[in-house]
């Protein structure tokens, strides 16, 4: 009698490359995620193009400054009553308004532009709402997901997002710097605009599952369930802390790669570029592996790990001094800061109740992208004062010492079970 190898134990490659991307089989969400594709690019090539705008304008570090805070800070300012919204209605409706928006704020960005007329003011003023309308966009997208996947593929189709993101951020760049030198930064925001559109369309023919219609909370008390829920999940509550440290530490390498290159390392702008594209590669490998080796225990170990080896790529980039050792530490770097995003999200997601997701990925965004701003302001304000290589060093330390407080095992963790969602829904 002849043995038979059973087909679990011989599994041909384009079978484990399907469950790499198996959240790809299920058709809304392949659609959604190929949407995403001019979407993203779309973004960095915007991110080029408003960056270079406001410089040729003003030539005023301050105002780039200005500029990065009216992106990103009403997302941190907004971030509780977004999330309340998107969970009071539901995320795609939330997104529907977000493009509209977009496209029409992008569209008239880009006419300013193209017929000179954009102003300092006007550019401030066009970006503060373009960062009040992505406060309620990211949540929205990231909670979306959630409903465009089973459970078990949750996981993996964050992981996608992910990896999608950073591939774009090593092509974007590149394509919003060439269209910026050979036709003018108005057709980078043409390009923008149009790239909502696919996206647009797709969310207008998605079918989601139908809400319970169960009698609505006070819309300050919900919001408030959502603090309390995070407080009562210990765990949760250290995750979102390591990402906020994390995201708030970090911004020194991204918002300061010019004056490491040429402060600390005595290069020019091309290693700035080089820094950047080596940390974007960190950053894939960081998605890939997450994609593959998604098992939720494995996980819960990621968030501590990432941030502890993100303070020490950083201390290590504060006492380099040549551009070979910081270029080796950037792909460390760009790894730890993808993996600890990646993986706070994805478990944040697996914790939050039924109902709860909007709210819960609001703090996550504020955490993530809210805290960006403030970084920028005190790491300049440092970096002037003691130098780049002191500010550099000090914020590793100090998300070294952050992680390692809150690594202390404590003596029970609770679990994401129906007995704290009631708990806070009476709270």
């Amino acid at each position: 009698m002849s043995l038979s190898p059973s087909p679990e134990a011989v599994q041909p490659p384009a079978t484990r490359w399907q469950r790499y991307a198996r959240a790809l089989r299920h058709p809304q969400y392949r659609r959604y995620f190929l949407a995403q594709v001019p979407l993203v690019i779309g973004s960095w090539i915007h991110s080029i193009a408003l960056g270079w705008l406001m410089w040729e304008l003003s030539a005023s570090p301050w105002l780039l400054g200005i500029l990065a805070v009216c992106d990103l800070g009403p997302t941190f300012v907004l971030g509780p009553v977004a999330g309340t919204i998107i969970d009071r209605t539901d995320p795609r409706r939330v997104l529907l308004v977000t493009q509209i928006s977009f496209i029409v704020l992008v569209t008239l960005l880009a006419v300013l532009t193209l017929t000179g007329a954009i102003t300092i003011p006007i550019m401030i003023g066009l970006t503060l709402a373009l960062g009040i309308t992505a406060a309620f966009d990211s949540p929205a997208r990231q909670a979306l997901v959630g409903e465009l996947v089973p459970a078990d593929d949750l996981r993996n189709a964050i992981a996608l997002n992910s990896m999608l993101f950073n591939v774009a951020r090593l092509i974007g760049p590149a394509i919003g710097g060439t269209i910026v030198a050979l036709f003018g930064e108005g057709w980078c925001f043409v390009i923008k605009a149009l790239a909502y559109l696919p996206a647009f369309f797709v969310l207008l023919s998605l079918r989601l599952p139908k809400r319970d219609s169960a009698e609505r909370e006070n819309f300050f008390s919900q919001m408030r369930a959502g603090f309390d829920f995070v407080r009562h999940h210990a765990e949760a509550g250290r995750i979102l802390i390591l990402v906020g440290t994390c995201s708030f530490i970090s911004v020194p390498y991204f918002s300061f790669l010019p004056a490491l290159a040429d402060a600390m390392l005595g290069a020019d702008a091309s290693a700035a570029g080089i820094l950047m594209s080596i940390t974007g590669v960190g950053a894939v490998l960081a998605a890939i592996a997450l994609t593959i080796f998604d098992d939720l225990k494995l996980m819960r170990v990621w968030p501590v790990w990432s941030s502890l080896l993100l303070g020490l790529a950083q201390i290590g980039i504060g006492l380099s001094g040549a551009l070979w050792l910081t270029a080796l530490l950037a792909l460390p770097m760009g790894f730890a800061i993808l993996s600890q995003n990646l993986a706070s999200n994805t478990l944040l997601q697996h914790f939050a109740p039924p109902g709860f997701r909007g709210r819960i990925m609001a703090m996550y965004s504020m955490m993530m992208l809210g805290t960006v701003p403030l970084g920028s302001l005190l790491a300049g304000a440092l970096g002037d004062r003691f130098g780049m290589p002191v500010t550099f060093i000090g914020g590793g330390v100090l998300c070294v010492a952050v992680t390692l407080i809150l690594a202390i095992p404590r003596r029970h963790v609770p679990s994401p079970s129906s007995d704290i969602e009631s708990r806070v829904s009476q709270s």
